[in-house]
């Protein structure tokens, strides 16, 4: 146990060896540990080669261990464990502390208002459902106090270990999810309107950068949640400019590595992106856990095309790093299937910048947003609301013929955070939910016009259905859509052309004797580097083809850079396009 008393003149450890690259100055963490992270404490040896998928360590602790024995006596063991074992593997950490209902039982002796909520979740024995009165000097001087001692503990680390701290989450109220309690107060004195709360999340926020941000040397890397521009101005305009752009800061990353269609998705990625993806000010990185979720009904139809799309869904937005609770991750150290999607998130996620990406990729999906009006126009699908189930179900009557069903009417209307914990089956309509492909550095141009989405391509979902299966992309010959047109990111082959490049395409061989071909700029010329010929099995393929002149211009129709081509009037279909750049 760690025994802290308070501090006023700490000595800062610094030798050690630097292995972890990481912040001895404050800087966000390095692109090579974007992907997947422990944060259950599944692996005890991280240099078993079946743990190479594990990029990351999380660890988080309750304020009621923390501070079991009163307010002079703090125990971060758990998060000395974690250090050691990080400086042992090489690894990074992200560190936090659940407070809330996770407060220590003392404070409500020394002056802090016990609050009892409604709920049924008791959290301790003692106190069924209890929580502190935030507002209270009380409950603020030793929560303010323990953030400091908290810090103090963490730049006293050896170098070593000290540099293998990725960040320390902020969290104010219950859990990570920033609510200040999980149910109701039976008092009511003690409800906390917005304006108070956010007041004091401020304030909280002040106390993290004081004590892990304002300091001489040592900084440590914070990351936030609910500082959404359009719910919580105040907050996003507080991280936005307070913190030095020097030391960066991250984000919660959403809860759209679940699977499936979550409400807020299209808008989440629409605001965050810019600062995650090729950023052009301020970067920013963010962390995302996956938790008891994929145990969750919908989930558990087909695990791996769960975590097949959960993984997709997270390169969507920009997630920086998957957080895997312990089931999750020792499930995939048991199926290998597993381990290849978490493979395959890791490279994806490390293509930051396109300059020096080395993969790109483009995964065909559609989502029926009900809340685009431009699609869908309210003159044809009726009002565009949250709770109106009569369009979701006229915008998915359109799309019937290509598959598209709703298997849990209640979940349309529902946030993501029910949705997450009850829907039963797939909704492919849904509020603010992904629209297009999921994509990096590789474009569809004007996907919806050359080509059309496809739902549940081989019927109904269940436990033998192959990961692909979800979501697909085909022609459409009676409407013309005989070509598919793709570009790379502007930036991605500017200053160099690549040595190579090397095609994975996937697609479903459903028709007998059905050709396709990809085809690629050459000058004045359009080429063929590869035609297939359907065997009409119905099993889905990889087709590889290594390229290494094409132009790279964007001189292709479309301002293209290549394309998938129709060859006859049967209608292929594809799940998407990976592309392995070798760089000279």
């Amino acid at each position: 146990m760690n025994k802290i008393k308070k501090v006023s003149n700490p000595i800062l450890l610094i030798f050690g060896i630097l292995f972890c690259v990481i912040q001895s100055i404050g800087q966000s963490i390095p692109v090579t540990s974007y992907g997947v992270w422990d944060r259950g404490g599944a692996i005890d040896d991280y240099s078993d080669p079946k743990a190479d998928f594990v990029l990351g360590i999380e660890v988080s602790a309750r304020w009621a261990d923390v501070q079991a024995k009163g307010p002079e006596t703090f125990d971060f063991s758990v998060f000395q464990e974690t250090l050691n074992k990080a400086a042992k593997y090489h690894k990074i950490v992200k560190m936090s502390i659940n407070v809330g209902g996770d407060a220590p039982l003392w404070l409500y002796d020394n002056g802090v208002p016990l609050v009892i909520v409604k709920s049924n979740k008791p959290k301790n024995e003692k106190y069924a459902n209890s929580n502190p009165y935030y507002l209270s000097e009380a409950y603020k001087k030793y929560y303010f106090e323990m953030i400091k001692q908290f810090s103090l503990f963490l730049r006293n680390q050896p170098q070593n270990k000290f540099d293998c701290i990725a960040f320390v989450q902020v969290k104010t109220g219950s859990t990570g999810d920033e609510d200040s309690y999980k149910g109701d107060p039976i008092n009511e004195k003690y409800i906390i309107p917005k304006e108070p709360w956010e007041a004091f999340r401020l304030e909280s926020f002040a106390q993290f950068k004081k004590y892990f941000n304002d300091v001489p040397d040592r900084k440590i890397v914070l990351t936030f949640n609910n500082v959404d521009p359009i719910k919580q101005p105040e907050a996003n305009n507080w991280v936005m400019t307070q913190i030095d752009t020097k030391i960066g800061f991250g984000i919660k990353g959403g809860a759209y590595n679940r699977g499936h269609h979550l409400t807020g998705e299209q808008s989440f990625k629409k605001q965050w992106t810019p600062y995650l993806i090729n950023p052009k000010g301020m970067k920013l990185f963010s962390a995302s856990e996956m938790d008891e979720s994929w145990h969750k009904p919908i989930f558990s139809i087909n695990t791996e095309l769960g975590f097949y799309w959960a993984a997709l869904g997270a390169i969507n937005t920009g997630l920086s790093s998957t957080n895997m609770n312990k089931g999750s991750t020792k499930y995939a150290l048991e199926h290998k299937e597993i381990i290849d999607i978490f493979k395959m998130y890791n490279r994806y996620a490390q293509q930051v910048y396109p300059a020096t990406a080395t993969v790109a990729v483009s995964v065909f999906h559609e989502g029926l947003n009900s809340a685009d009006t431009m699609k869908f126009p309210e003159s044809v699908f009726g009002k565009a609301s949250k709770g109106n189930k009569d369009r979701y179900l006229k915008i998915c009557k359109a799309y019937e013929s290509r598959g598209a069903k709703i298997d849990d009417i209640k979940a349309l209307s529902e946030g993501q955070v029910a949705q997450r914990e009850s829907q039963t089956g797939y909704n492919d309509v849904g509020w603010d939910i992904a629209e297009g492909n999921y994509e990096r550095f590789l474009t569809q141009i004007k996907a919806d016009e050359t080509s059309i989405g496809l739902f549940r391509i081989r019927g109904t979902i269940d436990e033998k259905s192959s990961k692909y299966d979800r979501f697909a992309r085909s022609f459409e010959s009676a409407t013309g859509k005989n070509t598919m047109y793709f570009k790379f990111d502007d930036e991605m082959f500017a200053s160099s052309k690549p040595k190579g490049l090397k095609f994975i395409i996937t697609w479903l061989d459903k028709n007998a004797s059905s050709t396709w071909a990809l085809k690629y700029n050459k000058g004045k010329d359009v080429k063929t580097a590869i035609e297939v010929k359907g065997k009409g099995d119905n099993k889905w393929k990889n087709v590889t083809i290594e390229v290494v002149d094409m132009l790279l211009d964007q001189s292709g129709k479309l301002g293209s850079d290549f394309m998938l081509v129709n060859t006859d009037n049967v209608d292929d279909i594809f799940n998407g396009i990976e592309v392995n750049v070798t760089r000279k």
